[in-house]
């Protein structure tokens, strides 16, 4: 009966509950931007095709929705950082309800894990490519995109034949979504992955 009493008090602190909301302060949008606004620190600017690719890998309708429904918002929900066990639902929510659409997208493409040590895509781009984030070609980035689905799955050196054909299907859904010409993808998927030889590490940074 306790799970179920915090699950109600949390479903009250997103509603608006002030007694609820007391209790679970994380909750709040001020803490919400405020734990956003600390993540961010540092980061600089993803070019807009490498968001949309990363958001389009793991949620079509991203942009469409309520974004706390997301499954963009609830990968952000596991590492949000407020200590002790606390419903992802709940905390999905709250962030969706303190966040813009684009500043979700921007949380998940700087924090989220890709292999390598690496959280966030540009580290990733140098561990993979040893390029900057801005300078990705449309195929490397369709490949890092596909990682948070997991890294391990789509490593390079464990299984490249998989990775490439995700990456692909990836390409394929950019092109759909117009973000890039049909040709421009079908030349894309015609290259192998292109990753270092060996693959770097952020363990370093």
């Amino acid at each position: 009966m306790k799970i179920w009493g915090n699950l109600l008090a949390v479903g009250l602190a997103v509603s608006g509950g002030a007694g609820a909301a007391e209790e679970f302060p994380f909750l709040k949008p001020e803490a919400v931007r405020a734990a956003y606004a600390e993540d961010r620190a540092g980061w600089r600017d993803v070019p807009p095709l490498v968001v949309q690719a990363f958001v389009l890998a793991e949620d079509r309708g991203f942009w469409d929705r309520a974004p706390g429904r997301s499954t963009v918002t609830r990968i952000i929900g596991n590492w949000y950082p407020e200590a002790g066990a606390r419903p992802g639902l709940a905390v999905a929510v709250a962030i969706g309800q303190a966040l813009e659409h684009d500043e979700i997208a921007d949380w998940f493409v700087n924090r989220v894990f890709l292999g390598q040590g690496c959280f966030g895509v540009a580290g990733a781009a140098r561990a993979y490519f040893g390029k900057e984030v801005g300078t990705l070609e449309v195929q490397e980035m369709a490949y890092l995109a596909i990682l948070p689905k997991g890294p391990v799955v789509f490593h390079p050196e464990r299984d490249g034949a998989r990775a490439v054909e995700r990456r692909n299907w990836l390409l394929a859904q950019i092109a759909e979504a117009r973000l890039i010409a049909p040709e421009e993808a079908a030349d894309a998927a015609a290259l192998p992955l292109g990753v270092r030889d060996p693959l770097g590490t952020c363990d370093a940074e």
